[in-house]
């Protein structure tokens, strides 16, 4: 006789305004053994039942382990390289980092020992929380079948969800200009993504540096030693001013009259 296959499950819940009494009555109603803590910073300043130590406490003197995980699985990051240009946090990102893998490795390696675990955060609503976005999607992706307990004890599955959100979040009446088909699923998750991830305040994106383009070096062409050695510079030439045994003396214009006459005698007795 064939055995049936029982799917592992990991449940997620969200504590917001909850008395811990109320909390720790939601868990034992879902015969959840295990809290993984999924919190960037485990503590709450305005529900103080919730704070690490207190919440540690208050689980264990019920028979509830405590596992703190926002170190690896939290859904806050600095790092420009997981941002969006506005600062918010890209969960896609995060996902390829071997961080995160590696806390969804150790969830996994939980889920795998038969205890009854559960991702905790702050939000109530799972939609509202990175404990959906982030990392359901991922465990779901594993084979890992992930159920949402919401206020007033309603389960919700994971893939429900999902459905239920591509309706609401996605504008199926727009027109997509680019001609590849588009996965709902994953538009939504992105979408979801931008809303309700965490955003460094005061980001400044940094600026990819566009240098000018180097204009082309001229490279002139070096000739070599036998060229030069070849090449004779003639001397200046200089043109000497031409002598003669007798100067030259401009004429100036005769006439026919006697004062011409004279002139011309003059001026060849100088001759002489």
């Amino acid at each position: 006789m064939k055995q049936d296959i029982v799917q592992k499950k990991c449940f997620t819940i969200g504590y917001g305004d909850y008395p811990i009494e109320l909390f720790l009555y939601f868990l034992q109603k879902t015969g959840i053994d295990t809290i993984i803590d999924v919190r960037s910073s485990p503590y709450s300043n305005y529900n103080l039942y919730f704070n690490q130590d207190n919440l540690e406490k208050s689980l264990i003197k019920n028979q509830i382990d405590y596992k703190y995980m926002g170190d690896k699985i939290g859904g806050r990051y600095s790092n420009p390289s997981l941002l969006y240009p506005d600062g918010t946090v890209n969960y896609q990102k995060v996902q390829s980092t071997e961080q995160f893998q590696d806390g969804i490795r150790q969830v996994l390696s939980f889920i795998s020992t038969g205890k009854k675990i559960a991702l905790m955060c702050a939000e109530k609503e799972p939609e509202r929380c990175h404990r959906f976005a982030l990392i359901s999607r991922v465990l779901q992706s594993k084979g890992i079948k992930v159920i949402h307990v919401r206020p007033e004890i309603k389960l919700q599955e994971n893939e429900d969800l999902e459905k239920e959100l591509i309706n609401s979040v996605i504008d199926n009446r727009q027109a997509t200009i680019s001609s590849e088909p588009v996965n709902p699923v994953d538009s939504m998750y992105e979408k979801l993504n931008k809303k309700i991830a965490y955003k460094t305040k005061d980001y400044m994106a940094p600026v990819e540096e566009n240098p000018m383009p180097k204009k082309p070096e001229v490279v002139m062409p070096v000739p070599s030693v036998e060229k030069i050695e070849n090449v004779v510079q003639a001397p200046p030439v200089v043109s000497e001013p031409a002598y003669t045994s007798n100067p030259v003396i401009a004429m100036p214009p005769m006439s026919d009259s006697f004062s011409g006459k004279r002139a011309k005698k003059q001026i060849q007795k100088s001759l002489f």
